[in-house]
């Protein structure tokens, strides 16, 4: 015989919460706000990226007149694999970047972004595909052994050596905090990265502590050098749209992950920053 539910019993208690959670799943469905931009891209099949074309080697006006640069083949390639034709609004200043997203000049800005939390509410993000901020940057064995590697993986372990810094950068000033933790760490400011960074290659100092694009560059031209580590202070770059760019922003992710699993990422970084 079928038992009838009492008021108050845990049957109609959990009944009566499947239902709520049903009617909230669907007003989620039915109130979320659609997704213009997929809408629109779809449509056109044209994905309008917009950057700021003044920042090599991610991007710049070549001696043609067309755009060039890590973020240029980034977005082709992301074109690409979304089945899309990039169409490049290349002529924005930095500062105006958020502002042609918001009035929809553009669907997304691709323009070496650093992602800020502060911007959120408005727009979204996708994963970062490079961290631009602070690395460690050591020399390895005369023979080329990774000797140098093995004693120091990591800021904790400069107590009683000696880092090369260019004066006034965020590597400075990172770097003077670890000398307030690490009493025997010697903090040397040099004029310029490049001089920190050859301070470094002539055993002049243990590590340098600089930007992630200048130690690329350091180490692609000298196999001596090498980066250590995760950033110590960082700095990550993203794919910039809409906060309502949701299936868009999906989209993007899966394309940046494919891309970092076939090696195309690391192809990229060779080509542009450490000059391979």
């Amino acid at each position: 015989m079928k038992q009838k539910a009492v008021p108050g019993s845990p049957f109609q208690m959990g009944r009566g919460l499947s239902i709520a959670v049903l009617i909230l799943a669907l007003c989620l469905v039915t109130c979320a706000r659609p997704d213009e931009t997929w809408s629109r891209v779809s449509e056109t099949g044209i994905l309008r990226v917009g950057m700021d074309a003044s920042f090599p080697p991610f991007e710049y006006i070549a001696a043609d007149g067309d755009v060039a640069g890590f973020d240029v083949d980034l977005a082709r390639e992301l074109g690409r694999r979304l089945g899309l034709e990039v169409q490049f609004v290349a002529n924005l200043p930095y500062d105006g970047l958020y502002d042609a997203l918001a009035v929809q000049r553009v669907d997304v800005v691709i323009s070496a972004l650093v992602v800020n939390p502060a911007r959120m509410a408005d727009f979204a993000y996708s994963a970062s595909y490079f961290d631009a901020g602070q690395v460690l940057v050591l020399r390895t064995g005369e023979d080329g052994d990774a000797e140098a590697e093995a004693e120091i993986e990591g800021m904790m372990d400069l107590s009683g050596h000696t880092l090369a810094v260019e004066f006034g950068t965020q590597g400075d000033l990172e770097a003077r905090k670890w000398a307030r933790r690490l009493p025997d760490l010697t903090v040397v400011p040099c004029q310029t990265t490049g001089d920190a960074v050859a301070m470094v290659a002539a055993g002049e100092a243990d590590g340098a502590l600089v930007d992630h694009v200048s130690a690329l560059a350091a180490t692609g031209k000298d196999d001596r050098l090498i980066v250590v580590g995760e950033a110590v202070v960082g700095a990550p770059y993203a794919v910039a749209m809409r906060r309502e760019s949701q299936r868009l922003l999906q989209a993007i992710n899966r394309a940046l992950a494919e891309m970092e699993r076939d090696g195309t990422m690391k192809a990229l970084r060779a080509k542009w920053l450490e000059g391979r």
